[in-house]
């Protein structure tokens, strides 16, 4: 057997990504380390190949667009129910701002495209499935993104999740059924991330989810 080295350090990368998310699975840095740990795996370019095979999503890269820059003021004065409303009161429950959130890296390759949108994105998926910010929520949310972009992040975010609550002997069922709910929306559902929904924030999200197949009342 070959020994291959870059794939030895890759993986080693990995566990000590998990191994960070274990210890703070409530901080957002820890998820980015996750995620920083994947940059340049072979599982991260099957996920990057087969989003490039959605006709959206390469019709979106080849267009090079980008959303505007969030103006939190203007989206809190959006009607009560749109998205954009809807965001930012998420947003300032959880004392984020869109910065903190923003990929602030520049984009020369598909491949950065697709983890630019995928940041950017994360809270706003939130807001149109319904998932909750909580364990459930989070792990039912990327559930639902594993089904929708083969996410690699999302494999590894739902095994600690699920390690952790075993190792805490917390009840399971509640993370279960949000997998389950969060696999069936992914499925049933279009691609969230190939479509412009920063150029809809006022859009009611009774319409948005109408238009991505999603449950128009969704729960957690």
């Amino acid at each position: 057997m070959r020994f291959n080295l870059q794939q030895r350090l890759q993986s080693l990368r990995m566990v000590a990504g998990l191994a960070a998310f274990l210890k703070n699975p409530t901080e957002l840095e820890s998820v980015f380390g996750v995620a920083r740990s994947l940059q340049g795996s072979p599982l991260a370019s099957q996920m990057q190949r087969h989003l490039l095979e959605n006709p959206a999503m390469a019709a979106l890269v080849a267009e090079g667009w980008r959303p505007a820059p969030i103006d939190m003021a203007q989206l809190a004065a959006l009607p009560e129910g749109s998205l954009g409303r809807t965001y930012a009161e998420q947003l300032q429950r959880l004392n984020l701002t869109p910065d903190s959130l923003i990929d602030p890296r520049p984009i020369s390759s598909p491949a950065e495209y697709i983890t630019h949108r995928l940041r950017e994105t994360h809270d706003i998926i939130h807001v149109l499935t319904g998932f909750g910010i909580d364990g459930p929520g989070e792990l039912g949310l990327q559930a639902f993104n594993l089904a929708q972009v083969r996410s690699p992040l999302a494999v590894l975010l739902i095994f600690g999740g699920l390690l952790g609550t075993l190792q805490d002997d917390e009840p399971l069922e509640p993370l279960l059924r949000a997998l389950a709910r969060g696999f069936a929306m992914g499925l049933e559902a279009r691609c969230l991330i190939t479509f412009k929904l920063e150029e809809g924030w006022e859009r009611p999200l009774a319409d948005w989810r109408r238009e991505l197949g999603l449950p128009e009342t969704p729960l957690a």
